[in-house]
């Protein structure tokens, strides 16, 4: 008997954990989203790091080809600033164009260096 009442208490303690565990609310949908989401960091995490290679690779061309011609060209996280002809934009564009040459649209005007590939 004391063998059958210690099988009873168990199983109410564990019955309420496995009903629990069983109970699925498919009129919810938020726990899928979940899910998704979870999915979803990894491959976002991927291109994130993906799009750090490729702006560090960019900014190396750019300043490679920006020192070339006698220039700076720094960058601070979100922001940069380029020194070119004596003068420092802060405001401006950059384009790689056809990768042979750098496009680049300053306030003032337009500016196109060719592209130095080595250091």
């Amino acid at each position: 008997m004391k063998t059958l009442g210690k099988i009873i208490v168990c199983f109410l303690l564990v019955l309420p954990t496995a009903v629990q565990s069983f109970d699925f609310d498919h009129s919810n949908g938020s726990e899928n989203n979940i899910n998704f989401e979870l999915s979803q960091t990894g491959q976002q995490r991927a291109l994130e790091q993906r799009g750090v290679k490729v702006t560090r690779d960019k900014d190396d061309l750019v300043r490679r080809t920006v020192r070339a011609y006698g220039g700076d060209y720094v960058r601070n996280g979100e922001t940069a600033a380029i020194t070119l002809n004596g003068k420092t934009y802060q405001d401006f564009t950059i384009e790689i164009v056809e990768g042979k040459y750098l496009r680049i649209k300053t306030s003032d005007d337009t500016l196109y260096l060719e592209v130095v590939d080595k250091p």
